[in-house]
């Protein structure tokens, strides 16, 4: 008789096939799968076989061992079948298996009887993995009862495990890993996705093709279990493992039936209903814009009647592209059975997300295609696209991919995937491997005109000969005619005439001809035969090319001195562009005109072209050109305003920019470019404008003319590694010309002294660094867990002030005391991705994705060796949602490039500002920790950072402690930050133990406590053209407490409520060069007990305050600024006792001691309408030399230095002075390099003679009527 099936009680049609071989394991398999999962009957198994048939016992006595063995595992089977309690089944399924295990230890000793008696168990559909399956089905059941006792369940489900990892072939260990997951899906939904996700790991280890797609097919089926709806992470992620094309298809099909079992349609069943009535109801939802619901009908359409179903996903795919509806483009690029028509939606769907600007969904879409022509091609797209934008790295791995495809076509698909390879090499700029595809290029359609773009190219990189051998393969028409004007050009270019007039006659098309007449002319006119080169111009045909060869001679002719041919030339140019008959064309080549007109200063002239010009926003764009010369000129508000008159100047800001980038060229209208620069309202064009303008300053000051510098911050780590030079003896003063007895003066020779090989790390690095770095996503391990398990979350599990941790909020927002958090454990993810990578659990979505924004809500950790990116390549916004909790930690890699990162406030439906009275409210944050890199370009970061440890909004931090102590040679976090702009962040830059950051033409705007704020032994950062400003409550940039051996060039900080800049606790080595600061509520430069460190060729000018101050610092240098109308001093060198001072009651002196310590010297600078000019109060000694005082308001010397103003100016211009304490000298403080003194910068200066080489005393303050006695003991020092 058959027995009832034992894999699961309440399949009444399920039955286990034996195992007869190879042959039957997939169906197997399938079998196993479908009743574990499907136990309700609805998915038919192909055969119904019996598992054990009965027969009668034969007494024990009678038989061997071996067969007495297996005589109880078949009676203990016959036993189990028979059971009517779980438990019961259980027990006698357990005595099998311990039977099974004693037979096959004999096996292993070699016993024949015992290998007999296993064959014949197996002949029976006896085997070990049977019996465990049966035994995770008894224990299942088991676990469908109530049982009050945790320790019994936790028990059970510890059994099952044991049991499922028992099983030898991972197809079975799919199928019970799945089934167990179905069984938990109600009421432990996160256990079961956690077991999914460990099947779904086990399916790489099935080695048969069809026996794989079955366990993922069974995979995406469970899913519907655990998450009843049609976008499922689960089943997208198994369906799209599945392969060939058709095996997708089904898998959604067979997925859409089962979710809509239970409908019907005209009194039948989803399955056997009509394909019309099936298409009525997709067309239905999709009028009602119901995207879900009309593409699952669309699915339920049977996939052979492939017409049907294509135009139905086909017309879902539209709604969703149109409404941006993203999510769904998993289920859509795997919805369709046959292979052309999902070639053809997929390439729908890769072209409208490249048309948009998303080449990272497109890529991520073009994964889903086999290896194809149009897969090729697709990939070569791409490679053009993400070179386009900068993105190397992203445009070398597609361009990679597409030529391991091109590699394995031949016939017609070779043919058109050649093409693309070759238009993808020369965007590429790899002119060899087009090179290389010549030959079959000429016989591809279209390779001409691929030929002739590629001879053109080679001619442009200087390549003549090469260019030329391609001449051949073009015969004639537009093609050999781009081709051969590419050449002629540059020969024309290079003085070649006759090769040029050679190439003009094989060329007939116009513009073609025109491009190399225009070229020829200028050549002819630089040579100096004005009247050929008139010829040439005049002989164009084309009306542009013969417009730009009359400018081009009229701009030779002005470099000459010749007006009168200017003006004769740019007549006739204007008589060209009046005769053209198209408005577009004529109006174009007025603005060329105005462009001529006003680089040669004839503004009038242009301003009356302009009025000709019909086109608003062309006339605007002339406008603008004109604007900028005055704006150069000193006119910048004059400018703005005729700009203004213009109404096609309204809506566009770029114009506005331009003129005020033109206008930072004049150092008189740096502050007005500045400050109008902060108006324009696009962030990313302010941006570039604001860098524009600090450039623009930093070449006016670059006294030493340093340039751009070179290398990167890791470059100079030599140079700060040198063991610092033994201290020489100190100088004698010499000679004493003056003294009242405080103070003595000396005439000295000397001055500062910068080494020519001095440079720093590359200032000119942008937002393109930091897009050729990214990489396109790879697959890793994405996963949820709970906070607690991550040590990189101890350090947000502490109490803060407020009573609450970093991490209540996420564990609020979740209603768990542990929040949940997704850590990427490896490969590379977009935030994006992570929608459709991550599964729902409880309902609470960590990341979604909807239209252009992905909002995330929950913290992410990004492990060692793995990489996130926000990428404008995928969305434009991305939320960290300060309702849930979320920020990112980042041990591995973070790219952020060209797109918008802000905190979001669910409630409210906007970012979360914060000021002065709320920084204690949580707002998310991003943080790089030991060994992180975070690459920052291109993108505005808005309303990030709250007060709370690391968590100010960008923090780069070694540690955390827990981590760090356990890494042996952890490194230090680094990065690059360029071109972003920082908005109302906490700080909008925060460091602690980081090493060679580069931060460098941003812009911060509106920040709470800093803009920049370097801390805690950071070494080499690059901080370099940034613009700070309307910081809230402190300093536009400061480094602080041993911030050493950086570089401070070419920012622009104002209206700041602290200084510009600050130098801070015992920071040193630091050089600061060629920055401006203005409108600060402090100083423009403030060194506070930091000495060794430089302040050359910088401008401060209108600050509240000094200019530079500084206070308990030595060895310090001050040359060629230009201070001007800061309303105190210019300089004002001092000490105090900070123990004294109110402003320091909470200062940590035994974590931050100083010394009451002064000197500097000052040399070069130009000192204009401050309201003092050099102030010393306390200082031990300083130089001065070559000083410029002009229109001072108050004392040009001021202080203890007040007596020595006369003798000072007397030989200020012809010689440096050096003022002593005459009282006292103190003694260089023990312990202290100063690499700059080491490398010479302070040779010279005097400062060394300031320090006794035997005194007794490091700073003097204790010896009675010194200076720095009287200061220090007398007020209670100055702060």
């Amino acid at each position: 008789m058959m027995t009832r099936d034992i894999i699961h009680l309440s399949s009444s049609n399920c039955r286990w096939p034996p195992k007869t071989g190879s042959a039957l394991l997939s169906l197997r398999v399938a079998a196993l799968s479908i009743c574990l999962v499907f136990p309700i009957g609805h998915w038919p198994v192909a055969s119904s076989v019996a598992f054990a048939q009965q027969a009668p016992a034969t007494p024990s006595s009678a038989l061997g061992k071996a067969d007495a063995a297996m005589s109880d595992i078949t009676a203990n089977v016959l036993k189990a079948d028979g059971a009517t309690d779980a438990r019961q089944r259980l027990a006698f399924l357990d005595a099998a298996r311990a039977g099974m295990t004693q037979l096959k230890s004999w096996v292993a000793a070699d016993s024949a009887e015992a290998k007999a008696a296993l064959s014949k168990l197996a002949s029976a559909g006896i085997d070990a993995d049977s019996l465990v399956s049966a035994s995770i089905s008894a224990l299942q059941e088991q676990m469908k009862g109530r049982i009050a006792d945790p320790e019994q369940r936790t028990g059970m489900r510890v059994r099952i495990m044991e049991l499922i990892e028992a099983l030898s072939l991972p197809e079975l260990q799919v199928a019970a890993l799945g089934g167990y997951a179905a069984l938990l899906a109600k009421g432990d939904k996160l256990n079961a996705i956690s077991l999914m996700e460990k099947a779904a790991e086990r399916v790489d280890l099935i080695k048969d093709e069809t026996a794989k797609n079955a366990a993922l097919n069974t995979l995406a089926q469970t899913a519907t279990i655990i998450e009843p709806k049609l976008s499922s992470a689960l089943a997208d992620k198994a369906i799209s493992r599945m392969w060939p094309t058709r095996m997708r298809g089904y898998a959604r099909y067979d997925l859409a039936l089962r979710i809509l079992a239970g409908k019907q349609i005209d009194g039948k069943p989803v399955s056997v209903a009509a394909t019309d009535a099936i298409v009525a109801q997709s067309a239905g939802a999709l009028k009602k814009d119901d995207l879900e619901q009309a593409l699952l009908w669309a699915l339920a359409i049977n996939p052979e009647d492939s017409e049907a179903r294509k135009k139905a996903v086909d017309n879902a795919a539209d709604l969703a592209l149109s409404e941006g509806k993203l999510e769904w483009m998993p289920v859509l690029a795997t919805s369709l059975a046959d292979n052309s028509d999902q070639e053809d939606l997929i390439e729908k769907l890769v072209k409208q997300r490249i048309e948009v600007g998303r080449g990272l969904d497109a890529a991520k879409l073009a994964d889903y295609l086999p290896e194809s022509a149009l897969r090729a091609e697709l990939d070569f797209t791409l490679a053009t696209v993400f070179a386009k934008n900068d993105l190397k790295k992203m445009a070398d791995a597609s361009y990679a991919s597409g030529n391991a495809v091109l590699a394995d076509l031949s016939g017609p698909e070779r043919g058109v995937a050649v093409v693309a390879a070759a238009e993808s090499a020369i965007n590429l700029e790899r002119l060899d491997d087009a090179l290389a595809l010549v030959q079959e290029l000429r016989a591809a359609k279209d390779g001409g005109n691929t030929i002739a773009n590629l001879a053109k190219s080679l001619a442009d990189a200087d390549r003549l000969k090469d260019a030329e051998t391609l001449l051949p393969f073009l015969q004639g028409g537009n093609d050999r005619d781009k081709a051969v004007a590419g050449i002629a050009r540059v020969k024309a270019r290079e003085g070649d005439i006759a090769a040029a007039k050679s190439a003009l006659e094989t060329i007939a098309n116009s513009r073609d001809r025109g491009r190399v007449q225009s070229e020829l002319a200028r050549t002819l006119a630089k040579k100096g035969e004005t009247d050929d080169a008139k010829s040439v111009a005049l002989s164009i045909q084309d009306t542009e090319f013969r417009i730009e060869a009359l400018l081009r001679l009229a701009s030779v002719a002005n470099d000459n001195k010749g007006n009168g041919d200017f003006d004769a030339l740019v007549g006739e140019a204007v008589k060209v562009a009046a005769g053209e008959d198209k408005k577009d064309s004529r109006d174009k080549g007025y603005l060329k005109i105005v462009e001529a007109l006003t680089d040669a200063r004839k503004t009038d002239a242009a301003k009356q072209l302009v009025d000709r010009i019909a086109d608003e926003k062309i006339k605007a764009r002339a406008a603008s050109m004109i604007g900028k010369r005055a704006a150069l000129d000193g006119f910048g508000s004059e400018a703005l305003t005729y700009l203004a008159s213009f109404a096609g100047a309204a809506d566009d800001e770029t114009l506005k920019a331009d003129v005020l980038v033109a206008a930072a060229a004049n150092p008189a209208m740096l502050k007005f470019a500045s400050v109008q620069s902060s108006t324009l309202k696009d962030h990313m064009l302010r941006v570039r404008t604001a860098r524009a303008i600090a450039e623009a300053s930093f070449r006016s000051l670059d006294v030493r003319n340093l340039g751009w510098g070179k290398g990167s911050p890791a470059d100079y780590m030599a140079m700060q590694q040198q063991a610092p030079k033994l201290e020489a003896a100190a100088e004698a003063i010499p000679a004493a010309a003056f003294s009242d007895g405080r103070l003595t003066l000396a005439r000295q020779k000397g001055r500062m002294s910068l080494p020519e090989t001095y440079t720093y790390s590359d200032i000119s690095v942008g937002a393109g660094t930091v897009r050729g770095n990214v990489p396109l996503p790879q697959p890793g391990h994405a996963a949820v867990t709970l906070a607690n398990l991550s040590p990189y979350s101890d350090k947000f599990m502490e109490d803060l002030a407020a009573g609450n941790t970093g991490l209540s909020f996420a564990a609020e927002a979740q209603g768990i005391p542990y929040p949940r958090i997704i850590v990427i454990q490896s490969g590379v993810y977009t935030l994006g991705s992570l929608a459709s990578e991550l599964n729902a659990g409880d309902g609470f979505p960590l990341v979604t994705r909807e239209n252009d924004v992905v909002t995330l809500r929950a913290p992410v950790l990004v492990a060692e060796g793995a990489t996130l990116i926000l990428s404008g390549q995928e969305a434009a916004t991305y939320r960290l949602s300060a309702t849930a909790g979320s920020f990112i930690s980042v041990a591995g890699t973070l790219y952020v490039q060209d797109t918008t990162v802000t905190s979001w406030d669910e409630a409210t439906g906007t970012p979360r500002y914060s000021d002065k009275e709320k920084r204690h409210v949580f707002r998310p944050y991003i943080i790089g920790w030991s060994n992180s890199r975070l690459m920052i370009g291109g993108s505005v970061l808005d309303s990030l950072g709250y007060a709370a440890p690391k968590s100010f909004g960008l923090a780069f931090s070694a540690g955390p402690k827990s981590v760090a102590q356990q890494i042996t040679g952890a490194r230090a976090p680094t990065g690059i930050v360029v071109d972003n702009f920082f908005h109302n962040f906490e700080y909008g830059f925060y460091s602690y133990e980081a090493d060679d950051v580069s931060l460098v033409g941003n812009e911060y705007r509106d920040n709470v406590l800093y803009a920049i704020d370097p801390h805690d032994r950071s070494h080499r950062l690059l901080i370099a053209l940034n613009t700070t400003y309307d910081t809230k409550a402190k300093h536009g940039i400061i480094v602080s407490r041993e911030v050493n051996f950086s570089w401070i060039v070419g920012n622009v900080s104002h209206t700041n409520a602290g200084s510009g800049f600050m130098i801070d606790r015992n920071s040193v080595d630091n050089f600061v060069y060629a920055n401006v600061a203005f409108d600060n509520k402090q100083d423009g430069l403030t060194l506070f007990e930091s000495s060794c460190n430089l302040a050359v060729g910088n401008r401060f000018f209108d600050n509240k305050r000094a200019g530079i101050k500084i206070r308990n610092s030595w060895d310090v240098g001050v040359h060629e600024n230009i201070l001007e109308n800061n309303a105190q001093d210019a300089i004002h060198g001092y000490i105090s006792n900070l123990r004294a001072s109110p402003a320091n009651a909470l200062r940590d002196f035994e974590f931050d001691p100083y010394l009451p310590l002064t000197t500097f010297a000052a040399s070069g600078n130009r000192i204009h309408g401050n309201g003092g000019g050099i102030k010393v109060d306390g200082t031990s000694g300083f130089s001065l030399s070559g000083n410029d005082y002009l229109n001072q308001v108050g004392r040009l010397i001021d202080g203890d230095g007040r007596a020595m103003e006369g003798h000072m100016l007397r030989f200020n211009e012809r010689e440096s002075v050096l003022i002593t304490s005459t009282v006292c000298r103190p003694k260089r403080p023990e312990a202290y390099s100063c690499r700059f003194r080491d490398a010479g910068f302070f040779n010279g200066d005097g400062q060394s003679a300031i320090f006794a080489e035997n005194a007794l005393t490091d700073t003097c303050t204790n010896v009675s009527n010194s200076v720095q006695y009287e200061n220090f003991n007398g007020t209670g020092g100055r702060s």
